[in-house]
């Protein structure tokens, strides 16, 4: 994880601020913390798995309708508080109001990873994701709501309860530089 920390730090610092139509610097990158949650319904089980916790975001706009996001996130079972979740998403989103001041909308997919620990046991879940997201962003500081629909298929596996279904939820705050 560390390597891929330290390749999309190096790719975003690798861009210039854009300028928009009025003159006025566009601020592409993004750094925030958020609160993160996760929710796998099964379909042959009355137990739900739910994790909560907290995340770390790194955006960059490529325009006002294209951007990339990484977020990595640190997670407790809300019921099972000895399970821990450690992962990130990657993402690419189109959209607008991605760069600039104001209300934004975007929608995109990219990929998930995480591990759930209990004591020496440790189980990964990876896959693919359709996310989407509200947000505004004022001159220093942005607020988003991202919702995700993550590939189900590793938790099925997992649990062996039938169909699943996997969300997660992400409220941030962001810095605008």
């Amino acid at each position: 994880m560390r390597f891929i920390t330290v390749l999309l730090i190096t790719f975003f610092i690798s861009f210039n601020v854009h300028a928009d139509g009025n003159g006025e610097a566009e601020k592409p990158f993004n750094i925030g913390i958020g609160l993160y949650d996760n929710t796998i319904t099964y379909e042959n089980s009355i137990i739900d798995d739910e994790l909560s916790g907290t995340s770390i975001s790194i955006a960059y706009a490529i325009s006002d309708q294209v951007g990339l996001r990484a977020t990595f996130f640190s997670l407790e079972h809300d019921d099972v508080s000895a399970i821990d979740s450690d992962g990130y998403d990657l993402v690419a989103y189109i959209g607008s109001g991605l760069a600039s001041n104001g209300f934004k909308a975007y929608i995109g997919g990219g990929i998930y990873k995480e591990e759930w620990k209990l004591g020496p046991i440790r189980e990964t879940f990876s896959g693919l994701q359709l996310n989407g997201g509200l947000g505004y962003s004022w001159e220093s500081v942005s607020v988003d709501v991202i919702l995700g629909l993550r590939d189900a298929g590793d938790y099925e596996d997992f649990v062996n309860a039938g169909t699943a279904v996997a969300v997660s939820s992400m409220f941030l705050v962001s810095a605008r530089f």
